[in-house]
């Protein structure tokens, strides 16, 4: 992204402030999604098929989806499990694994 940037603003000697970051941001929105996918998918690994929440028999795992998801970064398109209840008629995606969510406070 560097060496991308630097040849930008190579060709670009007049840009304003403003339009430098403009050209910043874009490309580490691309970065932060790519981050964001791989980190969300790093849970499919380790889902069991979960219990559906409505009439709690075993999900039916139906291979991968693919959904465009919006985020403050912009948009990602994340390639996750998909689970569906044969009973209940509905599926979700992404599974969702009981996990303990903490807060992290950067120093």
């Amino acid at each position: 992204m560097y060496e991308e940037l630097q040849a930008w603003r190579a060709g670009h000697l007049a840009a304003s402030f403003d339009e430098i970051a403009e050209q910043v941001m874009r490309r580490r929105q691309v970065i932060m999604g790519k981050l964001i996918d791989e980190l969300a998918a790093k849970a499919d690994d380790q889902v069991v098929a979960p219990e559906c929440e409505q009439c709690r028999q075993a999900m039916i795992y139906r291979g991968k989806a693919k959904r465009q998801v919006s985020h403050r970064e912009g948009e990602v398109a994340l390639v996750r499990a998909y689970y569906y209840c044969d009973h209940c008629r509905s599926g979700f995606f992404p599974p969702r694994p009981a996990v303990a969510v903490e807060s992290a406070r950067m120093e």
